[in-house]
């Protein structure tokens, strides 16, 4: 009996305990008993629900229609029946279900028998085995046959064979731990006691019984191998006792059989042996070894990445401050790349969103303003030829309108309230008498003074709530003076030697008088100085003066430098403020001797530089000023205010765990507080201080005069911007890439003009991601309609005004917004929620990053930009009509998403008032207790932001790769991971609201449909309506470019030709399940090899797909990169041109890849639609006109070449076996010895390994052709041409060629080792091993694991500590060997002829088949 030679091994110190075993050997006998008996049963569902496999109300009720036809088929294929029908998915899971539950109690039997079989007598067949009869019984049964039938319906989709591999873990885990676990556990106690017994001989029956003492080695091992103790009870526990139950670990595989983890000791031998004993020893290490997987690696990498995890949301907002390296090294390259607020704290992060999208706001505010104006002048324009005219000189025309706006009236002070009293009746009178002379109506003079009163109306507004901030240090009264001045005199003038200087070219020059005017200005400043000027110096001065004069950013005014004439001044040079000379109404000159004495001075230097008034850039500026001083005073409050807020929290709370959950206060009084509290923080060592819209004199900003760290202190002034540190900044940098690759991707997205149309539609998938759909289909439409009303300045204003003005009888205002429409959109711009287009915020940060001007390099970069400036400055007019319809396009979606998810909260609290629902406090739910609408509008924007690509959550680690010579936009696929994390999380966090609960139910299920319902059902939809098989799927996806292979795709037959649709290119939440979807393709593609080694390729595969957007070339450095590093081939191996050309002919070649890569994205697809129109080819190919316009929309048809598919697959094996060879030789023609004796038997085993892969690839593209419909004939005929017949033969013979040794090669080397005096590498004995693994390899398979072991073939090495080395041993006659038959005529290569003996020959040829 089997159990009495177990025991006979471990005598009193058992392993196993009696009774299990003995259960288990009686399970064997009793199972093998009654799979006799049920032999001829018969089958049906009513077998199945007996059995157990299905109840009886699954058949009923539970199961859907597509599994019971899953079950029907397996009945089928039981009972012999063709099963002509593709197998579907939900058929596929269902058979993987089945089979699993059949093989969890089948795999424990058979444990029990393979331990039986171990211990019998030696030299028993494999086919005479207890396993083997139980195995041949069992399959004849129902049961039997019901397994194998569901496991071949499971193994027809990938999913379905992962489902039933973990169907089988899970279930072989839990009976493990009820019964071989414990006992496995037992005997890991006792492996080390039992192998030194029988190392010391005291067990007489072990060693008489070489199989077991086999094992037990093998054992002792992989226990040895693990390591510590600790792990081995973690990897027993974990795995071993279920990896010895699961029946079918060597289709599961481990990750030892993965070619890039082979060096690890748990790689399954699935050779069988002769032997029974042997072969039960094999498949119970196998199983053993799979075991051990399943707990040991995973359980250090769970709890590590575990650990992380937890440490990040225990301590996140604390660990940058931590003294532990350790902690501040996982927030900083872990935390801090993949979060939205970088380095930043959430409420500096929160603080400048809310600036950002205020700023925003204004701008919109301000563009509104001046668009008023500018439809008026248009209106003019048309009603009045006088008019027209003074249009054509438009600034004496802006000028009147500007002063009257500006400068007729001011505010005044009305009880402590800021107000615009209207315009002055002398003003107006003066305005309307100008304008009357030009022929301007009436009515339209009327509509401008209405406009300009609104205007200054809301002005007023904006100074009172500067005016209201504890931050001004003036009161009122003077604060709307000064005010007053700065609206008239700085912030409604311009100047053109600003404006109009800003290209290569100059377009405004000073008048000579205005010159000279100023030139005698400096001169009297010198005599009065003590000192004496020329003519020709003060020329000099005052060209320098107009040189270096420019706009301050932040107060507007305009500045310039000038040498100091005073020997009391501070400083050798003074710097003029154009603006401090008007101060409450007067003028203010400078102190005796200074530059400017008079108003008559300062009109000569206005002059000089070019003041002018323009009405729409007044608006603009004006309104813009205003408002952003009020959102930077807000921002600058708010940040103190949440720094005081944390301050105190913490001394009411404990701060250790505080501080990991809200954070530390970032604002102090004194440095060393800073540094006590801001612990391994770089702190400023200078305290704050902040600018704003308002002279220093009247403002001080509230975080002025504290410290805090050096990046808090960069974020708070430069908002949201990336500043770039090192080479990115420079000049030639930003030639050589920032300014091609911003430019060529500019072309590929917002210039193309079908990519718009793709833009639009692909955004529309955010409204069912989020759930958005389940409304009432009236609320549907109408906030359709909304949208398009919020967003249609931007999608139809700037296209029909720039229209109107070339002429095109178009009326612009039309499409101008109305108040409340353009209320909502600024609304939403405030919170964040549009104008966060990836794509185009992107490019405009790149634009950014081109244009910036560096302090230590100031001139050259305004140089710089000067020459940009003129060479784009067409350009930069499309591109800003092309991205506000980009922008707009897809904030269309994002006002329908906000109105959506306003309308659910409203719908669910106004349905749980009803019901009288309790919230998540248990408060009954109440109208008082409702939120406000604001407050439900900003939760709304609050869900958008979260849920909806947003460009301004994009953490600054990613924005920064835009700026490398590596990734496309970085910034899109690391939004949609956040948005679909974010989306499920909130949909669970609303789940267990009562109120919110079924907001959370169809986002679940918005996002399911998302991943896997859209994708699936149009794959299905299409095999269903082109008639296409699964076979046929998977033979199209051999014949895909490697860039779609992996994606979701749409399968077409039409008229007798394969096309497909691309699904992915157009659904941009593929980015999330595409490493789903890679996975699936890698396993799908062979169902018959093992699982793991298979999801461990396509993970790596998946994962490079993840990184894909931030590692892989740029689509400039690409283009680089395929002319000049890569020599004229793309990645994807295609020739650009000839090496026969001459270099003029490469240059042409290369000059028009170029202009095809980097032209607008639309550029090749109007090239096809011209095609298709005129019924030309392209490129051999044929296109249609239906196909290419679904292009618009990101879906077009692609038709499949088969033929020259076939051809460049051709193409590209010959490269790769040219490259493989050389691998064989590499590091061994170097003139050097060759230490390693074996070096080159383990390259040509690498190469040949290598090699494998090529054919196998090119045996699936054969297959995969087949299946398509191409025949054997015309399939050698394209290897025929392209001189690849012999290799036609060995891949239709599924037959694999291995690499011989040339008698070049053998000659070569033996010439080099005696002209240098060296051993040879390739001497006779590593010829002869060569030959051994050549023969051994013409039997390899295709698609099946190599067959090769290295370590057969290895010589051994040379004991060099006794034996003297032998001399070196002569090598072949490269002339005799020259003279030997070819291998055509003999079978046999040139080194078996020349090495082999006679016998071994006839061997050689006799496993060839050829005798």
């Amino acid at each position: 009996m089997a159990e009495e030679r177990v025991f006979s091994i471990i005598e009193d110190d058992e392993i196993l305990e009696e009774d299990k075993v003995e259960d288990i050997s009686k399970d064997a006998e009793f199972n093998l008993q009654t799979i006799e008996d049920e032999r001829e049963e018969p089958v049906g569902l009513d077998v199945l629900k007996e059995k157990g496999i299905i109840s009886e109300d699954s058949v009923t009720g539970t199961l859907l229609e597509e599994q019971v036809r899953g079950i029907s088929k397996i009945i089928d294929k039981v009972q012999g029946k063709e099963v002509e029908e593709d197998v579907s998915l939900v058929e596929s899971l269902t058979g993987a279900g089945i089979s699993a539950g059949i093989k969890i109690p089948k795999g424990l039997i058979t444990f029990g028998t393979l331990l039986y079989d171990i211990f019998q007598e030696e030299g028993i067949p494999v086919d005479e085995t207890l396993t083997a009869k139980f195995n041949e019984a069992f399959d004849q049964t129902t049961l039997g046959k019901i397994e194998q039938a569901s496991s071949e319906v499971a193994r027809e989709t990938a999913a379905g064979k992962i489902t039933e591999a973990v169907g089988q873990l899970y279930g072989a885990g839990k009976i493990a731990q009820k019964t071989a676990i414990p006992v496995i556990e037992k005997g890991s106690q006792k492996v080390r006691q039992l192998v030194n017994a029988i190392k010391g001989g005291r067990y007489v029956k072990t060693t008489n019984n070489v199989n077991a003492a086999r094992a037990v080695k093998k054992a002792n091992d992989l226990n040895r191998i693990t390591g510590k103790d600790k792990f081995i009870a973690i990897a027993v526990g974990g795995g071993v006792g279920g990896g010895f139950i699961v029946s079918d670990v060597e289709d599961i595989g481990t990750f030892g059989d993965w070619d890039f983890l082979d060096f690890l000791p748990t790689g399954l031998d699935r050779e069988q042996k002769d032997l029974g004993a042997e072969d039960a020893q094999r498949q119970l290490l196998n199983r053993l070894k799979f075991g051990t997987e399943l707990g040991f690696p995973i359980i250090p990498a769970v709890v590590g990445t575990g650990k992380i995890g937890k440490l990040l949301v225990q301590k996140g907002k604390d660990l940058a401050y931590s003294d532990s390296m350790l902690e501040r090294w996982i927030d900083r390259f872990v935390g801090k790349p993949f979060r939205s607020r970088s380095n930043k704290t959430q409420e500096l992060f929160d603080g400048i969103q809310k600036l950002e999208g205020k700023k925003s706001s204004i701008k919109v505010l301000a563009k509104d303003a001046s668009r008023n104006f500018d439809d008026r002048l248009r209106e003019i324009s048309k009603e009045t030829s006088g008019a027209a005219l003074a249009v054509k000189d438009p600034e004496a025309f802006s000028k009147v309108i500007s002063e009257f706006m500006f400068k007729s009236t001011d505010d005044v002070l009305t009880k402590n309230n800021i107000i615009f009293p209207g315009f002055a009746k002398k003003g107006i009178k003066t305005f309307t008498e100008s304008l009357d002379k030009l022929g301007v109506p009436k009515k339209s003079i009327n509509k401008v003074i209405s406009d300009a009163t609104a205007f200054r109306e809301t002005t007023a507004k904006l100074k009172n709530l500067i005016a209201a901030s504890k931050n001004v240090t003036v009161g009122k009264e003077k604060l709307n003076k000064i005010l007053n001045e700065r609206v008239k005199n700085i912030l409604s003038v311009d100047y053109k030697i600003i404006d109009d200087n800003r290209g290569l070219f100059n377009g405004f020059r000073p008048a000579a008088e205005d010159i000279t005017r100023v030139a005698n200005i400096l001169k009297r400043y010198a005599r009065d100085n003590g000192k004496t000027l020329d003519d020709a110096t003060a020329n000099k001065l005052v060209n320098d003066i107009t040189k270096n004069a420019y706009k301050d950013r932040t107060t507007k005014e305009l500045l310039f430098d000038i040498g100091e004439q005073s020997a009391l001044a501070d400083s050798a040079v003074q710097r003029v403020n154009m603006g401090r000379y008007i101060t409450t109404g007067k003028f203010k000159p400078d102190g005796k001797g200074g530059l400017i004495q008079t108003e008559s001075d300062l009109n000569a230097f206005k002059k000089l530089f070019g003041e002018y008034r323009d009405a729409q850039k007044g608006i603009y500026n004006v309104a813009s000023e205003l408002a952003e001083t009020v959102a930077r005073d807000n921002f600058y409050n708010q940040l103190l205010a949440d720094s005081k807020r944390i301050a105190a929290a913490l001394k009411q709370g404990n701060p250790d765990i505080l501080r990991g959950q809200i954070g530390r206060p970032i604002f102090f009084r004194n440095y060393n507080d800073a540094v006590v509290n801001l612990p391994n923080q770089e702190i400023s060592k200078v305290p704050l201080s902040l600018k704003s819209g308002l002279p220093e004199t009247i403002y001080k900003s509230p975080l002025d005069g504290y410290f805090t760290t050096v990046p808090y202190a960069e974020a708070i002034r430069v908002g949201d911007a990336v500043i770039g540190t090192g080479i990115t900044r420079s000049l030639a940098y930003r030639m050589i890439n920032l300014i091609p690759k911003g430019f060529s991707q500019a072309a590929k997205t917002i210039l193309g003009p079908f990519t718009h149309a793709r833009n639009f539609f692909s955004s529309m998938f955010t409204t069912i991601h989020r759930g958005n759909i389940f409304i009432p289909p009236s609320k549907i439409a109408e906030f359709l309609n909304r949208s398009r009303k919020t967003v249609q300045p931007q999608m139809l204003y700037r296209a029909s005004a720039s229209l109107e003005e070339m002429g095109v009888p178009i009326n612009a205002a039309k499409f101008r917004n109305k108040p409340e429409d353009q209320a909502l959109y600024r609304f939403l711009l405030e919170e964040g929620v549009t104008n966060q287009n990836i794509v185009a915020r992107e490019l405009e940060g790149i634009f950014s990053d081109i244009t910036q001007v560096r302090t230590a390099n100031m001139s050259a970069d305004q140089f710089f930009n000067k020459i940009l400036n003129t060479g784009t400055r067409k350009f930069k007019r499309l591109y800003d009509v092309a991205q506000d319809l980009y922008t707009a396009e897809d904030d269309f979606f994002r006002v329908y998403n906000f109105l959506s998810e306003f309308y659910k909260l409203d719908n669910a609290f106004n349905v749980a008032i009803k019901k009288g629902v309790r919230d998540v406090t248990g408060k009954v739910v109440t109208q008082a207790s409702k939120p406000t609408d604001l407050e439900l509008m900003k939760e709304a924007a609050q869900i958008v932001r979260e849920t909806v690509p947003n460009y301004a959550y994009v953490s600054d680690f990613v924005k920064s790769v835009r700026r490398s010579p590596l990734g496309s936009f970085a910034a899109f696929p690391a939004e949609i991971y956040r948005t679909g994390v974010n989306t499920t999380a909130r949909a669970l966090k609303e789940i267990k609201d009562p109120v919110r609960k079924q907001i959370g139910y169809n986002s679940l299920v918005g996002q399911a449909a998302t991943y896997t319902a859209i994708p699936v059902i149009a794959t299905e939809a299409f095999r269903y309506l082109y008639g296409i098989t699964r076979e046929q799927v998977s033979a199209l996806r051999e014949v895909l470019p490697t860039w779609s292979e992996d994606n979701t795709i749409l399968p077409i037959y039409e008229n007798g030709k394969y096309k497909y649709i691309d699904f992915s290119h157009g659904f941009f939440y593929d980015t999330m399940i595409q490493p789903v979807q890679t996975t699936l393709a890698t396993v799908q593609r062979d169902p018959n090899a093992p699982l793991v080694p298979q999801l461990l390729d396509g993970m790596i595969k998946a994962t490079g797909k993840v990184f894909e957007p931030f590692i892989s070339e740029s689509i400039w450095t690409e283009t680089v990169s395929d002319i000049f590093i890569r020599k004229g081939r793309t990645k994807e191996g295609k020739q650009l041109w000839n090496e026969r050309m001459s270099p003029g002919d490469k240059f042409a070649a290369a000059v028009q890849y170029a202009a095809k890569a980097l032209s607008p994205g639309s550029a090749e697809q109007v090239r096809r639609l011209y095609k298709a129109a005129t019924n030309q080819t392209l490129k051999g190919t044929k296109y249609e006109i239906p196909d290419e316009l679904m292009g618009l929309f990101g879906f077009r048809k692609v038709p499949v070449n088969l033929e020259k598919t076939l051809n460049f697959r051709i193409q590209e094996f010959k490269r790769d076996e040219r490259a493989e060879r050389n691998l064989i030789y590499r590091g061994t023609r170097t003139g050097d010895p060759v230490k390693d004796i074996n070096q080159i038997i383990r390259q040509y085993a690498e190469a040949n390994k290598q090699r494998l892969e090529t054919y196998n690839k090119m045996r699936r593209l054969y297959d995969a052709v087949k299946v398509l419909g191409l025949r054997d004939k015309k399939i050698a005929e394209e290897f025929d041409d392209r001189g690849a017949i012999d290799l036609y033969g060995f891949i239709e013979n599924n037959k694999f060629k291995p690499f011989s040794i040339s008698d070049n090669v053998i000659a070569a080397y033996a010439k080099e080792s005696k002209e240098k005096n060296i051993p040879n590498p390739l001497n006779n004995k590593v010829l002869r091993q060569l030959s051994k693994m050549e023969n051994k390899l013409y039997k390899q398979k295709l698609n099946q694991p190599f067959i090769l072991n290295v370590e057969d073939y290895l010589l051994p090495e040379p004991d060099t500590s006794m034996v003297p080395p032998l001399p070196e041993q002569p090598q072949p006659n490269p002339a005799i060997v020259q003279t030997q038959p070819s291998v055509t005529t003999t079978g046999l290569t040139p080194a078996e002829q020349a090495l082999l003996s006679e016998e071994e020959r006839m061997i050689v040829l006799k496993n060839r088949g050829l005798v």
